[in-house]
């Protein structure tokens, strides 16, 4: 199997399980989330992020690594279709880290200093915050799947798409 293969699909298949997670908790976390009470939504929390913060981040660092690998692959193919397939995956899921580092960062932090038997005031609009970004989250991650799937579906035998532009780095 070429490198190029092997980067792609096994970023197909990392990201897939990223997007696939965040669509989960989307669809099946948030309404359950919304209806605990102050203190067994800080106990699932903490627990959740504990589990969550031993494979993901290093997950998405893998994903991060395979798709500017297959992008450096593919630079001399630049102005094939392909290549900015991976490049737009690969800005949803640096946008994706960017967005944890400035929302769920910050917000992690503020509900790691609640105590169960006094969370502040604005505990759920915290919460709804939170969960808000989890939709951009699972946007974000679905896009940058949805574009790995087409330019593993693109065929080689396709033609630039910026013909004028033929010069090779």
């Amino acid at each position: 199997m070429k490198l190029n293969h092997f980067l792609k699909y096994t970023s197909l298949f990392l990201i897939g399980a990223l997007a696939g997670n965040a669509f989960a908790f989307v669809v099946g976390m948030r309404a359950v989330m919304e209806k605990l009470s102050a203190t067994s939504y800080i106990a699932f929390h903490e627990s959740m992020q504990r589990s969550f913060l031993s494979w993901t981040p290093m997950l998405c660092v893998v994903v991060v690594f395979k798709l500017a690998t297959h992008l450096l692959i593919l630079r001399k193919q630049w102005n094939r279709l392909e290549f900015f397939f991976v490049l737009f995956a690969l800005l949803c899921v640096v946008n994706e880290l960017a967005m944890t580092w400035t929302g769920f960062v910050p917000l992690n932090k503020l509900m790691y200093a609640w105590n169960f038997q006094g969370p502040p005031d604005d505990w759920e609009s915290i919460r709804t915050q939170w969960m808000d970004l989890m939709y951009w989250r699972c946007a974000l991650l679905s896009a940058g799947f949805s574009f790995l799937i087409i330019s593993a579906l693109i065929k080689r035998t396709e033609s630039p798409i910026l013909k004028d532009a033929a010069v090779a780095f």
